[in-house]
């Protein structure tokens, strides 16, 4: 099987898992609705902002790493992959372990000071004994993504998905004494378990499936590190300002005049009910972007610039027809999906409003993959580093006045600048023909004037 056919074979895999994954979110975000309110869940997607911030300090850069040292290691067979895997593995599990203590120690002073309510130290007491498995099973995941083992690791996410929401759904319905703070408990509990059983299963896959151990030496720790701390940097930097940004959200709607539970209300519409619709469609490039990683970084090892240029306009182009159909699709049916999914019409506004940030937040998510595949995780760090610190700033200052259009504001702001940095990027470093890129078919070099051609450093 040649690399173009394996390619679209995994991603369909990928995309098949991830649609019916993010089919089943959906579905489950508005069951948690029904069953705590929008308020509730406003709350729950708070302590899911300080978790997702937990889980890039796990993960500090793995699941990258593993990706392309596999490629590597598969590539020049110079190094043994089951003892370079040992490490990896040992890494995660070091770097899970501190966070974990951390997180549980710190779970209080996070509850009543980050997220200002005392309701959410039980449940990320509960999230903190999670962070071990999910960075081990980041380690795992890079490995799987790079070893052509999409389809066994698709099966084990659905296992995972499921054990998640089974468990969730059985013990919201067995509490006695239901309320916001136990509804949350049993959310987070149900996401530990179903993480430690995806390890589980994933460290059984990975024992059948690597190759036995040879005379070969390990591959060099700094080698790991030189992949993993810029990504791990870049990202963990990110995550704090994200983590800051969507703490000062509810408390600069309040300041606005807007009440605590309507603020949380507000909060819960855009980020739990809107977003995760309009984000929906993006479960194909969300996996192809994964699958783009160790392909291109195939060709960078090869130094194949004509290649890596025609697979990069090529993706950016599809993406582009891609992203601008599924926006006027989301616009027109709006009402249709939220009655759908929510048997309400609160997100409709907003899934109408922000429709048109679709294409951009379409075309950053294919672009960062192709920089991480181009060895360029240093500076899609400082472009997402830039982005972010300029989304916390602007949250301080217009929330208190604008409110809620302040925050659509900023939404349209950020994802403009940072896809800005990222395809400059991206044209900077590839020969990238501008005017082809808003073409539907590509036409010959010689056809275009040289003044508009971007040559590659």
């Amino acid at each position: 099987m040649n690399l173009k056919t394996n390619l679209m074979k995994n991603t369909l895999i990928m995309t098949a898992t991830n649609l019916l994954m993010r089919s089943v979110a959906v579905s489950f975000n508005a069951y948690l609705t029904s069953r705590i309110g929008s308020a509730g869940i406003g709350l729950f997607q708070l302590i899911m902002t300080v978790y997702s911030m937990a889980v890039t300090f796990s993960c500090a850069g793995i699941k990258l790493a593993s990706t392309r040292v596999t490629v590597e290691i598969n590539a020049n067979r110079q190094n043994d992959l089951n003892k370079s895997m040992r490490m990896f593995d040992l890494y995660a599990l070091m770097c899970g372990a501190i966070i974990c203590a951390v997180m549980y120690i710190l779970s209080d002073f996070i509850g009543e000071i980050w997220i200002s309510d005392s309701r959410s130290a039980p449940s990320l007491r509960i999230l903190a004994l999670s962070l071990p498995f999910v960075a081990m099973s980041a380690s795992l995941s890079g490995y799987f993504t790079a070893s052509n083992l999409i389809t066994h690791y698709s099966f084990i996410q659905l296992i995972e998905q499921g054990v998640k929401i089974a468990a969730a759904v059985i013990i919201l319905n067995s509490i006695r004494n239901f309320n916001v703070t136990t509804a949350c408990m049993a959310i987070v509990a149900s996401m530990t378990a179903s993480e430690a059983i995806s390890f589980t299963l994933s460290f059984i896959l990975k024992k059948t499936k690597i190759p036995a151990r040879t005379n070969k030496l390990t591959i060099k720790f700094k080698r790991l590190l030189r992949i993993a701390i810029p990504d791990a940097a870049g990202t963990c930097a990110r995550s704090i300002l994200l983590t800051v940004e969507h703490l000062l959200i509810p408390k600069g709607f309040e300041k606005s005049g807007t009440g605590s539970k309507a603020a949380l209300s507000a909060y819960g519409n855009i980020h739990a009910m809107a977003l995760p619709i309009l984000l929906y469609p993006c479960a194909i490039l969300t996996s192809f972007s994964a699958l783009l990683i160790p392909e291109l970084a195939a060709k960078n090892e090869r130094n194949d610039r004509k290649a890596i240029s025609r697979s990069v306009e090529k993706n950016l182009k599809r993406t582009f027809v891609y992203s601008v159909s599924s926006a006027v699709i989301l616009a027109l049916f709006a009402p249709v999906i939220s009655d759908l999914i929510y048997k309400s019409n609160e997100a409709v506004q907003y899934i109408r409003i922000l429709a048109p940030l679709v294409p951009i937040m379409y075309m950053d998510t294919i672009t960062d993959g192709m920089l991480k595949g181009l060895d360029q995780q240093i500076q899609s760090m400082r472009y997402n580093i830039i982005d972010s610190a300029l989304c916390v700033v602007m949250v301080w200052f217009l929330l208190p006045v604008y409110s809620v259009k302040g925050y659509i504001f900023i939404l349209y702001a950020s994802e403009l600048i940072n896809f800005y940095l990222s395809i400059g990027r991206l044209i900077k470093i590839c020969d990238i023909r501008i005017p082809s890129l808003f073409r539907f078919f590509s036409e010959p070099q010689e056809d275009i004037p040289t003044f508009l051609r971007r040559k590659r450093c």
